[in-house]
């Protein structure tokens, strides 16, 4: 099995922009509890608006059109489909203050709901959990563009006189990292132990909100790691999610798959994805290095 990084979420999801001071695993473990608390209300297992909204502004310190932002970004990723989100940005354009933006919004947010005495369910083959872990996934990828203290005085965040793009050679240069896949790669695998635990049951951490070694990963949330990783079987050519590529007989003996429990051992599982990450093939970099000058260029 070869995984690798998949591009839409960084090209697309993370704003260019360092992420607010209290994004942070602890910050969004708090607010994964805190979901999950209030699935009454709902927010859980599908972060609604004003859900979001309370914890984004209340708990997390983000003014709401930041938060507002990143949960448009994020439903950008995964639908609806265009149509109706060009109407609701039509309809938002039209509102002459913030508190009919606020009622266009939350009317948005209602003809999404079920109906009285309905409960949504989930798309097929996607657990209940799945939506809030991606959007965990999603806020998470935001740290991308954190400006290090330590790099910036070796002088690698600091920008160049230009933004540089990867060289016909194939090599990435520094600057825009949302096009960099190999800083996709490098952040995948920099960060891997923290997304991981950013998605564990609130009973499989210890007291200091932390792995321990018998931590189990639910299915579900290896579903929504597939929101950031896809692969494919040797040298098939067909590209499968991960989750379903962990769910092959032939894998169970590496990533520690139970089928009894539904869950994965959390050290043999990110064993198994550090062993299986490799270079997108269908990134800029790969591209650029299986491809050749045009003649023109050449003269």
């Amino acid at each position: 099995v070869r995984l690798w990084v998949r591009t839409e979420p960084f090209l697309v999801g993370a704003l260019p922009a360092p992420p607010p001071a209290r994004l942070t695993p602890h910050y969004l473990r708090k607010a994964a509890a805190y979901a999950r608390a209030r699935a009454d209300q709902g927010c859980f297992p599908r972060l609604r608006w004003p859900c979001w909204r309370h914890i984004a502004c209340g708990k997390l310190q983000l003014s709401r059109e930041i938060a507002w932002l990143y949960f448009e970004l994020f439903r950008g990723l995964l639908g609806p489909a265009p149509p109706f989100r060009l109407r609701w940005a039509e309809a938002e354009a039209a509102c002459a203050s913030a508190e009919e933006l606020e009622r266009e919004r939350s009317k948005a947010r209602a003809r999404t709901r079920p109906k009285a005495g309905g409960a949504r369910t989930p798309p097929k083959g996607e657990p209940g959990p799945t939506r809030l872990f991606r959007f965990l996934l999603f806020l998470y990828v935001q740290q991308l563009h954190k400006v290090s203290l330590r790099r910036s005085l070796l002088g690698d965040e600091w920008p160049g006189p230009r933004t540089r793009s990867p060289s016909l050679t194939g090599n990435s240069a520094g600057g825009n990292k949302n096009w960099n896949d190999q800083e996709h790669l490098a952040f995948v695998q920099s960060h891997l132990l923290d997304m991981l635990e950013l998605l564990l049951e609130p009973e499989q951490l210890s007291a200091s909100s932390h792995s321990s070694c018998s931590s189990l990963v639910s299915y579900e949330a290896v579903c929504a790691l597939s929101f950031l990783l896809e692969g494919t079987v040797s040298n098939s050519g067909t590209v499968w999610p991960l989750h379903e590529l962990a769910l092959r007989q032939p894998c169970h003996g590496h990533n520690g798959y139970s089928k009894a429990s539904r869950a994965f051992p959390l050290a043999k599982l990110e064993s198994w994805l550090r062993s299986s990450l490799t270079a997108n093939p269908l990134g800029m970099t790969v591209c650029l290095k299986a491809g050749r000058k045009l003649a023109w260029a050449q003269q």
